[in-house]
């Protein structure tokens, strides 16, 4: 039997209508009993990493292989275990616009259902501001939306740094400490030596060298950046395998050109440490400082 869209109609609302319309059941099965209160889905299908990549992160077997095996919990970022996508968004400063010098970082993050769920606020002082721009030291306090601290990222100010070439040498490299709660140490980001890109070891608390972050062979910044990707790849235990991903996101041109407020997404599988996801996030940051942190000349 065929019914029009123009013809009768049965609204939810009508609950006399539409229980004679239900089969009568009586019997209960365990772990569906939410379902009771719902009356509508919304079923999403997780896109693939990267198009032309047959590596899927919804391939849980796959993807366990590769993630370095952890067991431990800490206390705030619990919230962690069921996000798989993060998107990093910088606030624009208005003293930066107009001085062109750069003011204290204020970042929001959000889910993958845009909704914000932490936000990161810079310490640095003037002189390291306005004279050491993407190598000045600094902390980073990452709070929820009820102002409590629930991680802190450190960078100490090292002259010679940013040169993939001598990052081998411990004083040349970028590094960010990571500590959640605050106080309890958890890890580091920390740039590595190569000839050609930035390549990042992200490293737990005991120094194992977990994950490797790679650069790509070319980097853009500014106005005319629209056609570059600036995907950076996390790369699993076997050192080969992309398991996710850091893109800068471009923000249209007269923003790019009259300040340095970037935007970020961090992708990771859902299945990792949340320290882990915590310390990806630092490197997201630590990008964001070393890369793409000094204030445009167009000012």
């Amino acid at each position: 039997m065929s019914v029009k869209q123009s013809e009768e109609k049965i609204h939810l609302s009508n609950i006399d209508q539409v229980a004679s319309l239900l089969p009568l059941t009586s019997s209960s099965t365990i772990g569906l009993e939410f379902l009771r209160t719902i009356d509508e889905l919304y079923v999403s299908q997780r896109p693939s990493l990267s198009e032309g990549n047959s590596f899927h992160l919804s391939n849980i077997d796959q993807v366990a292989s590769l993630l370095p095996l952890t067991s431990s919990s800490t206390i705030g970022l619990e919230f962690l275990r069921t996000i798989d996508q993060l998107y990093v968004s910088q606030r624009p400063s208005l003293s930066e616009v107009i001085f062109g010098i750069a003011s204290e970082s204020k970042f929001d993050i959000y889910d993958d259902k845009n909704v914000r769920i932490l936000q990161a606020l810079e310490t640095s002082t003037f002189f390291q501001r306005f004279c050491c721009t993407s190598k000045r030291c600094f902390q980073l306090n990452i709070m929820d939306n009820n102002n409590q601290n629930i991680m802190l990222i450190k960078r100490e100010f090292k002259c010679c740094s940013g040169c993939c070439w001598c990052a081998g040498a411990q004083c040349c490299s970028q590094e960010v400490t990571v500590e959640s709660p605050p106080g309890t140490f958890i890890g580091t980001v920390s740039q590595q030596g190569s000839y050609f890109r930035s390549i990042f070891a992200i490293k737990d608390e005991q120094d194992n060298h977990i994950l490797t972050l790679r650069s790509p062979l070319v980097i853009c910044d500014g106005g005319c950046s629209c056609c570059c990707e600036n995907k950076f790849v996390l790369i699993g235990t076997d050192g080969e395998t992309e398991i996710g991903a850091i893109h800068k996101r471009y923000r249209g041109y007269l923003h790019e050109v009259t300040t340095s407020a970037d935007a970020f997404s961090l992708t990771v599988p859902m299945d990792l440490d949340v320290k882990i996801k915590a310390l990806s996030l630092a490197a997201l940051f630590l990008i964001e400082y070393m890369l793409f942190s000094v204030v445009s000349k167009n000012n």
